[in-house]
């Protein structure tokens, strides 16, 4: 086991303690060290969890922000980041990750996201986005 895994292994463990600054302070340092590489974008989303968990809603964005941008495709960063765009009460760029991610790459996690838009749609929220929200539950087999 290279260095990095083991220390992003400990940064794990120490998350998963509820020690979420010394895992923190791990992470920091695995991105402060080594070079990025295909693992880097998990290391961001992770970040972007715990800094979700203590609250700290810009840094969680900073992070998922910077995970979905060295891995497009990641469906846990790009959710992350949505949530975390709902959270600071910013809908439209949400939405916009939310399309950006369905226009190329199928739901798995975001199925009960398009659930909740499809529930939200019959309240009158995000009614400019209704074709897109019914396009992506209808091709991702979520319930109209």
């Amino acid at each position: 086991m290279t260095t990095i895994d083991s220390m992003f292994e400990l940064a794990i463990e120490l998350r998963d303690k509820g020690e979420l600054r010394d895992s923190i302070n791990v992470l920091f340092k695995i991105l402060n060290d080594y070079s990025v590489d295909e693992r880097t974008h998990g290391i961001h989303t992770v970040l972007g969890g715990i800094h979700s968990d203590l609250g700290e809603n810009e840094n969680a964005l900073i992070n998922f922000r910077r995970a979905t941008e060295l891995n497009p495709k990641s469906e846990l960063a790009s959710l992350g980041l949505y949530i975390t765009l709902t959270t600071l009460n910013r809908d439209e760029e949400a939405i916009h990750e939310l399309i950006r991610y369905l226009k190329s790459y199928p739901a798995d996690l975001y199925k009960g996201t398009l659930e909740e838009l499809l529930e939200d749609l019959e309240k009158g929220y995000m009614t400019d986005y209704e074709d897109d929200i019914r396009n992506f539950a209808k091709v991702n087999g979520v319930e109209i």
